[in-house]
């Protein structure tokens, strides 16, 4: 009588140990992916080079704490004024950038709306000096500024660079957070433990949903919500047009964000093929390649957030 072979999949060599019978080879779908994950390392790599060649060829002087960004310094010494309050005379303070400071309404609403951190824009020494005292007389509280230049917006400077560092971090937090539920979700369908490969997936969409409201947020604030100093946009809005920085910032992290949306959607389909009970110890390359994509996403931000928001 013949005896059966053991199944591939099973057999183990004398001396060694058991093959975990969810060892995964190397499937046509996992081929896939990594070339498609290779095509999109190029394309990260070519749109993190050209921020970097963007911001290495920048102008010494292209940013500055009291001109717009992009405005060429004037020649002699000049001085911006710094409004940190108006007091309770706040048409009396307007009035004096009309006509004392010579701006149009519009520069002078959006100074005040600025404030504490209003700046007027930078003029000779002796002319900012004689606003700042009557500005001082209408009852507003001033600061005269020396210029400072900058080739590129420096983190944590508030006068040129709008960036929530401390939100943004938290956010990462977030999103490494997901990539943690995805490697259970994986383990748990190796187990065979279906109901907490579901759990975990829906974690991992939760996460990341979490991860595009905050981006959201973030998008809304920058462009809408405050009004920044005039060394951050000429309009005290950070928009896509008002900077090179901005360009840079608003495509990179948009390119990611939609990255991270269709992730998302990628892991809801998943999720629900899950509840189906499509997967199972034997059949789990579906979710295993999902999170590949979700990793590399991941990564990706990791990266990303450490060059545009830290260096």
């Amino acid at each position: 009588m013949a005896i059966a072979a053991p199944s591939p999949s099973h057999a183990t060599p004398a001396g060694h140990a058991p093959i975990p019978a969810h060892a995964a080879p190397l499937t046509p779908g996992k081929v896939a992916l990594w070339l498609f994950l290779a095509t999109e390392v190029m394309f990260f790599t070519g749109l993190i080079g050209s921020y970097i060649v963007f911001r290495a060829g920048s102008p010494r002087m292209a940013y500055s704490n009291i001109l717009p960004p992009a405005t060429p310094i004037p020649s002699g010494e000049i001085r911006g004024i710094l409004i940190h309050s108006v007091g309770s005379s706040h048409e009396d303070v307007a009035e004096v950038l009309r006509t004392t400071g010579g701006l149009r309404p519009d520069e002078v609403e959006r100074i005040l709306l600025a404030v504490p951190h209003g700046v007027v824009p930078g003029r000779p020494v002796t002319k900012a000096e004689a606003l700042e005292q009557k500005l001082r007389a209408a009852g507003a509280s001033t600061e005269l500024m020396k210029l400072q230049t900058y080739p590129w917006p420096a983190p944590y400077d508030d006068s040129v660079n709008p960036l929530a560092i401390t939100l943004t971090a938290a956010n990462t937090f977030v999103l490494i957070c997901s990539s943690v539920t995805m490697v259970l979700a994986l383990a748990a369908i190796q187990r065979g433990q279906r109901a907490r490969c579901s759990l975990f997936l829906f974690a991992t969409i939760l996460i990341g949903s979490t991860f595009l409201g905050i981006q959201v947020y973030e998008y809304r604030q920058l462009m809408f919500e405050h009004h920044y100093p005039i060394g951050i946009s000429a309009d005290g809005h950070f928009r896509p047009g008002s900077s090179l920085f901005a360009s840079c910032f608003f495509t990179m992290t948009g390119f990611h964000g939609a990255h991270v949306t269709g992730g998302v959607i990628l892991l809801s389909c998943v999720f629900i093929g899950s509840l189906f009970g499509r997967y199972s110890p034997s059949r789990y390359s579906t979710v295993e390649l999902a999170g590949l994509y979700w990793h590399f996403v991941d990564l990706v931000w990791i990266i990303l957030f450490t060059i545009v928001y830290l260096i």
